[in-house]
């Protein structure tokens, strides 16, 4: 209870500070000057507490000053080649900075592990960088944010001085591979990589159509798939990430004969014996009904079925690894009706094992804090939020505090299920990384305009890319799409319209610049190439449409430029 109440004063805390700097600034006091820089504009996700004072010039090289604990730890070799990548490099000449870390970052509460870390950055000697955490995860992620904080302006490379403590709201935030489609190997293992580098810490397999894991769940991967499940598990400990292997045996087991179950633990273990330490089991999207005239004689209920076959599965499972992990997606996933079902689940459901849940309905509008409340009292333990939100825009709409309810919230982009359009899901999760990681300080159309950036080596790029999705017809809300909206509005006021129309033909072209030069992965730039085609063509059709209108411009004008941009039907 201790932790609990310290995380939440640090949380409040970092509220409570950016209220009072907020507050000084209005009234030009001094504080607001010392922290300068708009943290949640540079690191990504957004911190819990952050003091940036101010740009300063970064010297081409730095030394390095590390416990012999972290020697060839992912955090040294992400952050040598991601510094080299921007000209700095780690073998230290004359006017070298120092970088030292050393174990010791702020404590928090996780039912996983300590991911936290704290960065200061200063200088008066020379630049110093001293980088505290308690693991090789908080560790880690400083370095990714360490990366963030460093910039260039016309003198050179620069790094954002000041103070971040920081770490995450959930103890679980990543990935649920879940949707009806199957990703390939290629993209897979992309994702994996890149859920890392978002500071997210978990992948579920469970692909609905996935040759072996629900029609042909019985049938042992072939040795090139488990070669492919050996790197998926390497990619995994490289960047921090908890790979979680799942089955889904509800289409046709038979619950109470042995043999099948001896099947279905073989399979698992062999996962095992490759290093996965985390497993999901599937029930969910078949008829709840007993199918054979054995089970219908050995269960009065669907759920007594499922329940004893997860049970004896953690048994075999923990035979091996007591650690193990192991979570169950009931066949009522959603919502909190009191069936007979929820009740054997609650009852005999083992207290170790977690519960899949994606809100009050299967695709939940929201997620008030109140119904991940009502499920507890239900089910007697928090459920294990695995979010089924698939739009090409910003997870919204789920409380800020749920993470005091729930230590895990993942999300299933079923809609980017189809290989063609794997890397198009970096979008939607790269809001469920930054919603995951604070959600009290999470802001929609922010996190995804942030997230566009990222994708796309920076603004103006993002912002142009995320307009050119919409013009395609992907499901991009307007809201998101920086500033145009507003200045459509503008043309039809006699004061504001010529200005208007010259900031709107100025966006639009550097739009038309900034999308061929957008740094895409060659996977993410297949898989969009449709929309930038259209997308600078819309460019140029709006941007001649604009010299061509009379001013001030009438709604008929104004339309059908908004058609063009893909903001009116």
């Amino acid at each position: 209870m201790k932790k609990r109440n310290q995380k939440s004063t640090i949380m409040s805390l970092g509220v409570a500070l950016a209220l009072a700097l907020a507050a000084t600034s209005a009234s030009g006091g001094a504080a607001a000057a010392e922290c300068a820089i708009d943290a949640a504009a540079v690191i990504y996700p957004a911190p819990q507490q952050a003091c940036l004072t101010g740009w300063i010039s970064a010297p081409a090289s730095f030394e390095i000053d590390a416990d012999e604990r972290l020697v060839g730890s992912q955090a040294l070799d992400y952050l040598s080649e991601a510094l080299g990548k921007k000209g700095i490099s780690l073998s230290p000449a004359d006017g070298a900075g120092l970088i030292s870390f050393e174990f010791g970052g702020p404590e928090h509460e996780t039912a996983f592990r300590q991911e936290g870390y704290r960065i200061v950055v200063s200088a008066e000697d020379r630049v110093e960088i001293k980088i505290s955490a308690r693991t090789g995860a908080g560790f880690f992620y400083a370095a990714l944010t360490l990366d963030q904080l460093f910039s260039k302006n016309a003198s050179g490379p620069v790094i954002a001085a000041g103070e971040t403590i920081d770490f995450p709201a959930f103890s679980y935030r990543g990935v649920l591979e879940g949707g009806y489609s199957v990703w390939s190997h290629e993209k897979r293992l992309a994702i994996i990589e890149w859920t890392g580098k978002m500071k997210m810490n978990s992948f579920i397999y469970a692909p609905k159509e996935g040759m072996y894991f629900r029609r042909r769940w019985r049938a042992p991967h072939p040795d090139e798939e488990m070669e492919w499940f050996r790197q998926y598990v390497e990619a995994s400990a490289r960047n921090h990430v908890e790979f979680a292997y799942s089955l889904s045996p509800a289409m046709s087991m038979e619950y109470s004969d042995p043999a099948e179950f001896e099947v279905l633990a073989a399979k698992y273990a062999r996962m095992q014996e490759i290093g996965v330490r985390r497993f999901g089991i599937f029930f969910d999207d078949v008829l709840p009904y007993l199918s054979t005239p054995a089970d219908r004689a050995a269960y009065e209920n669907i759920a007594e079925a499922e329940v004893e076959v997860t049970n004896k599965l953690l048994a075999a499972l923990r035979e091996r690894d007591r650690d193990v992990k192991l979570f169950f997606v009931p066949n009522q996933y959603w919502g909190w009706t009191p069936t007979d079902y929820m009740r054997i689940v609650r009852e005999k459901l083992h207290p170790d094992i977690d519960i899949g849940w994606t809100g009050r309905d299967i695709v939940s509008n929201s997620i008030p804090a109140d119904d991940v409340r009502d499920f507890i009292k239900l089910v007697g333990r928090p459920p294990a939020i695995g979010d089924n939100w698939s739009p090409l825009g910003p997870v919204e709409r789920r409380d800020p505090d749920i993470y005091k309810l729930t230590s895990s919230y993942l999300n299933n982009p079923y809609g980017f299920a189809d290989d063609s359009r794997a890397k198009m899901s970096r979008f939607v999760d790269s809001t469920v990384a930054d919603y995951g990681w604070n959600p009290e300080a999470y802001d929609p159309a922010r996190s995804i305009r942030r997230a566009s950036e990222i994708i796309a080596g920076g603004q103006p790029a993002g912002d142009a890319l995320l307009l050119a999705l919409l013009i395609k017809g992907e499901k991009v809300s307007p809201a998101n799409i920086a500033e145009i909206p507003a200045l459509l509005e503008s043309l039809s006021d006699a004061s504001k319209a010529a200005g208007a129309a010259a900031s709107l033909r100025e966006l639009l072209d550097s739009y038309s610049s900034a999308l061929p030069a957008a740094a895409l992965t060659p996977m993410l730039a297949a898989e969009v190439a449709p929309a930038l085609e259209k997308g600078l063509a819309a460019f140029s059709r709006a941007s001649a449409a604009l010299v061509s209108m009379s001013l001030p411009a009438d709604s008929a004008g104004i339309d059908d430029i908004k058609k063009i941009l893909g903001l009116k039907k």
